[in-house]
């Protein structure tokens, strides 16, 4: 399939190579028009795309998700790096793999996606040691969770899946969660030499924090500015229920889902 830059596409990810070799088999069994991106997501027209996850799913394929593939002059770049991008097939004798379980656009951002994955294995013993060795990340020991940025990139780690909101494309994505299980099972490996952290380490700054926040300066939270209110909710002094845009305005219903899970794990 060729794409044509007046029209709209969407991308079907799938959870693994297995399913993503067999769905697309299946599609061209059905001669369905499509374009490969890699062994574990496709491109298809958007009009069409109900109709070829039914079908998928009618043979029984686990979709992860899907999401509006917003092609632009800038984006012919994406499809060199899913040329370049190769699935890890390294398994670790602690996390063996991560299975994309849900993908979709973020809310706020329709450029940006977020999506959850499950570990092949429990990770909780290993968080006070990824702790230590993630730097900038905050750990609720009660969770368990460990939450850290990466660029505007949140991210969290429970003991059996990982969120992640604003990664900028599914081979950001993917490479991600590669990067993450090579450290876990890194961090496994060499567990010995590294002393746990099991206190929690707020490294989440006012302007992180302002970042994910309306900066309308409305003063609804009695704050005279956003940032005010985000520097005081990191003390603990603001509670996020009161930055009512957040919770009203359906725009920011993404960012307020992220501010949550973040308060989850830094007890704001």
């Amino acid at each position: 399939m060729e794409i044509d830059k007046n029209k709209n596409y969407e991308i079907i990810v799938f959870a693994n190579q297995d399913e993503g070799m067999k769905a697309q088999r299946i599609l061209l069994a059905n001669n369905v028009d499509f374009k490969h991106i890699s062994t574990l997501a496709v491109v298809v027209p958007e009009e069409e795309q109900l109709e070829i996850c039914r079908v998928l799913a009618g043979e029984g394929l686990i979709i992860s998700g899907f999401y509006n593939f917003l092609y632009r002059d800038y984006e012919e770049d994406f499809f060199r790096r899913a040329q370049d991008y190769k699935p890890s097939t390294n398994e670790g004798k602690f996390l063996k793999s991560i299975t994309l379980c849900y993908v979709a656009p973020c809310i706020a951002d329709e450029t940006k996606i977020r999506l959850i994955a499950y570990f092949s294995s429990d990770i909780s013993e290993i968080l006070p040691y990824l702790n230590t060795v993630i730097k900038g990340a905050s750990y609720n020991k009660n969770g368990p969770t460990l939450t850290y940025t990466k660029g505007r990139k949140i991210i969290n780690l429970y003991n059996i899946k990982i969120a992640i909101a604003k990664a900028d494309d599914i081979i950001d994505a993917w490479n991600i969660l590669d990067e993450i299980k090579d450290l876990i099972n890194e961090t496994h490996k060499n567990k010995d030499t590294i002393t746990p952290n099991n206190e929690a380490k707020v490294k989440i700054t006012a302007l992180q924090i302002y970042g994910w926040l309306p900066k309308t300066n409305c003063k609804l939270c009695q704050e005279a500015t956003c940032l005010a209110f985000a520097a005081k909710l990191l003390l603990g002094e603001q509670k996020l229920q009161n930055c009512s845009l957040l919770f009203s305005d359906p725009k920011f219903s993404e960012n307020r889902k992220l501010m949550e899970e973040i308060g989850e794990a830094l007890w704001f």
